[in-house]
């Protein structure tokens, strides 16, 4: 043995390299403890920054979209990434992803937004009645139990929306603010004078809802309180309607999202994809063509290339699809549009909607969701994950689907309204809600501090443009309007808290509809403050209506004991039947005067406005539930 030890000394650094070349990543780190001469040649960078290059997608192994190129990698990062992501793949293979490591932060504001950023930024806005901020931690610190963040600002509304982009001049966020003073504030991360701080670029006061940010094009759905896609070149200061087409149901309402798809501005509804050509200095977004799609419920964009096509992952009343569009090789249009059933939603639920919070990773290969009624929380209604392995092929067999749940008393509760995103290459996953609570998932347990940094330190890049400024360090008090609660054994609301509704002075037939709020037997006051799971909110996120929603009158069905109310929503009017289910078409109408007969009871003689997403209800309906079972215990 001490001559075969000595004889594998005496080998050239040359062959030790070769064995390694035909070994997996395993292996290595075995032949490792061998001897010297190997524990020497298995930390030749040459060795990982080879298995970076020759890796194979039928292994499962999927390095992160963000990696530097190898040649900057050192040693030790080369083979930290392909060691974490080697053991991934593995997990993958073997169906199991349950979290080895988690580290928790708790926040003082409920989460409105969320993202992981390069494996090494973790980016969270968050508010209450009272402030708001925006709030970076450095990832390879949380990891070692600093839980303070890397940077923190404070701003002058609740974020509703968000999107972030890392460009080549760093990373860029758009913010769409509250709907009391709509604006979009596009901020980035730097550093300046020793430490890092958040900087506003510009902002553009009356637009909000953002959908999307790419590059210099800012895609918003509302304006001025009006529901009014259009693009913004937040660097040339310049705005570009998409013209407006047809009135019909379905568009009347915010879109899913907007993307750039090189060269088109792809809207898409809840039943098509409206393409664009990209707005130029000379000329606006012109309307191209309707690609008519089965029901989309909710949408992910998978890793969108210029020259590849747009594949997005959808929920339909069907499960998980993949719909694909192309460029169709003779006309210039792209007219090719495919879909894939990925998952089946389980017919057995009650919910017509089991699936929901969609999200995908940044490589377009993995991809996730929340869902109830079928996992290893067989027989109650509590949520929980759902991953699953995106084919790159179309095929007739279904990936297999991978359940884990976060099921200790102090991790985030899933039915609070969670806010998720996840690094599919690494193996993170980051859940928080509406209590503030934040949590960080490792589901391989290999050290992540060292997969940290391997994307470009964006936040030193050079300085911004002499008309950036600082975001405040102070927080700014808001003027929004408190939650309201009731007292035991009362049923009155505050005047402050109805002091807004019914300002339209409308016409109405004062023998059917009502505007006295604190004596007119109304008990559903405290459910128009857009709260989350209140029903401006349920107009807002199942009937895409993100303005304000202003009620201004209400009304009893003797036959039905239903009751409706007249809604202002930006400029439109809806008629909202509240009873115990949902979802169901509400009455729509545009502003002026009201519509012959208008009562509760008939509605159906008014024009009627689809649910656009159904999910939406089932999120609404577990945190409802939830809520109560958690009082007295989780069930």
């Amino acid at each position: 043995m001490h001559r075969l030890g000595s004889l594998l000394e005496s080998l050239s650094e040359d062959i030790l390299l070769l064995v390694c070349f035909q070994l997996d990543v395993t292996d290595v780190l075995s032949l490792r403890r061998v001897n010297r001469a190997f524990a020497r040649a298995t930390r030749s960078k040459i060795i990982w920054l080879t298995m970076i290059c020759k890796a194979g997608s039928e292994t499962g192994e999927i390095f992160p979209a963000y990696l530097k190129p190898p040649g900057l990698l050192d040693a030790a990062a080369a083979e930290a990434v392909v060691t974490r992501v080697s053991c991934l793949a593995r997990k993958w293979r073997a169906k199991d992803l349950c979290p080895v490591n988690v580290w928790r932060l708790y926040l003082c504001h409920s989460i409105n937004w969320m993202r992981l950023v390069s494996g090494s930024w973790l980016f969270v806005a968050s508010s209450d009645n009272h402030v708001s901020k925006i709030s970076c931690w450095d990832l390879s610190l949380v990891f070692q139990g600093y839980t303070e963040p890397l940077a923190e600002a404070f701003l002058p509304g609740q974020v509703r929306t968000a999107r972030l982009e890392v460009q080549a001049s760093g990373i860029i966020i758009a913010l769409g603010l509250d709907l009391d003073s709509p604006s979009v504030h596009i901020i980035t991360l730097r550093q300046h004078l020793g430490s890092h701080h958040f900087m506003e670029l510009c902002r553009f006061e009356g637009s909000s809802h953002v959908l999307m940010l790419q590059g210099n094009l800012l895609g918003c759905a509302v304006r001025d309180d009006a529901i009014v896609p259009h693009l913004i070149d937040w660097v040339e200061d310049a705005t570009y309607d998409l013209p407006s087409g047809l009135d019909l149901p379905y568009r009347r309402g915010a879109p899913h999202l907007i993307v750039g798809w090189h060269p088109f501005i792809v809207v898409i509804r809840q039943s098509a994809l409206e393409l664009y050509a990209h707005p130029s200095s000379d000329g606006g977004a012109v309307y191209i063509e309707t690609v008519n799609t089965p029901p989309i419920w909710e949408v992910a964009v998978l890793a969108n290339q210029p020259c590849a096509p747009l594949r997005l992952l959808v929920i339909s009343s069907t499960g998980v699809e993949l719909f694909t569009l192309e460029h169709d090789p003779v006309f210039a249009h792209p007219s090719v549009f495919a879909y894939t059933l990925l998952a089946t939603s389980p017919g057995q639920m009650a919910s017509d909607a089991p699936f929901y919070h969609l999200h995908a990773g940044g490589t377009g290969r993995r991809a996730g969701w929340v869902a109830v009624g079928d996992g290893p929380c067989v027989g109650t209604t509590y949520p929980h994950l759902v991953t699953m392995a995106i084919p790159s092929q179309p095929s007739d067999t279904q990936p297999p689907l991978i359940r884990w749940t976060n099921d200790l008393p102090q991790d985030p509760a899933l039915w609070a309204y969670p806010i998720l995103d996840f690094d599919d290459a690494l193996g993170l996953t980051v859940i928080g809600n509406c209590f503030g609570e934040l949590a960080i998932y490792d589901h391989v347990g290999s050290d992540p501090t060292k997969c940290c940094g391997l994307a470009p330190d964006f936040t030193e890049q050079a300085t911004c443009s002499p008309l950036a400024t600082l975001l405040p360090l102070d927080p700014i008090p808001l003027d929004l309007r408190l939650v309201p609660s009731r007292r035991f054994g009362l049923n009155t609301p505050d005047e402050t808290t109805i002091s807004h509704f019914s300002q339209d002075d409308l016409a109405l037939d004062r023998t059917i509809w009502h505007t006295d709020w604190i004596f007119g037997n109304y008990g559903q006051w405290n459910e128009w403050q857009h709260n989350q799971g209140d029903f401006a909110w349920l107009m807002d996120h199942a009937y895409g209506f993100p303005v304000r929603i202003v009620p201004q009158a209400f009304a009893a069905d003797i036959a039905s004991s239903d009751i409706a109310v007249l809604l202002r929503a930006g400029n439109r009017y809806l008629v909202h039947t509240i009873d115990s289910t949902g979802p169901h078409p509400v009455g729509s109408f545009p502003l002026g005067p009201l519509p012959a007969g208008l009562q509760p009871g008939r509605t159906h003689a008014i024009e009627q406005q689809p649910c656009l997403r159904p999910p939406v209800f089932t999120a609404r309906g577990i945190g409802g539930m939830s809520r109560g079972s958690e009082a007295g215990g989780r069930t």
